[in-house]
């Protein structure tokens, strides 16, 4: 997130303080959620298994097209239901392969890496707020009939931290 105008001033650090808040409030709804997702893939993945094992003991008992005592208790309409049955546990292995790629893996990288940036801006912002405070300080401990030399080399000096808190983000 950009400012166009970064002041270091009570109320901005109340913003940045409800910024961190609702991403660790946006972080652990992710974490919720993905063991949700976690949860729900593995039970595709059991619902796959389980389909695949009962085509296949349908497929073994209905016996085939040939063996009369199959086709006299309806072994060709058992061999459509496992067909089937095959069908829909490979959709159900899609969809688990695609909840697993598209939500949990991106959901999981969003949580990893964009989240925690944010408390990595957070410690750059505290340490620049630091050199900041600790430059201003060692130019207003200046006194007044300071050299001007020494007076702009600590003021240069005192830039370059501010300036380091004006792009932590």
């Amino acid at each position: 997130m950009y400012f166009t105008r970064l002041d270091d001033s009570p109320m901005f650090r109340k913003q940045m303080q409800s910024l961190e808040e609702g991403a660790d409030l946006l972080r652990e709804r992710c974490l919720k959620y993905h063991k949700g997702c976690r949860k729900y893939t593995e039970g595709l993945g059991e619902a796959y298994d389980g389909d695949i094992a009962f085509a296949s003991s349908l497929e073994a008992f209905g016996g085939g097209h040939n063996d009369p005592i199959s086709v006299a208790f309806g072994g060709p309409v058992m061999t459509k239901f496992t067909i089937a049955l095959r069908e829909i546990g490979t959709y159900k292995e899609v969809l688990r392969s695609q909840v697993e790629h598209m939500l949990n893996d991106k959901l999981l990288q969003f949580v990893d890496m964009d989240l925690h940036d944010v408390k990595d801006a957070r410690k750059r912002f505290d340490k620049a707020s630091l050199l900041y405070d600790q430059a201003r300080e060692r130019y207003l401990s200046l006194k007044k009939g300071t050299r001007t030399d020494i007076a702009t080399a600590v003021e240069d000096v005192s830039s370059f931290p501010y300036l380091t808190l004006l792009n932590f983000y």
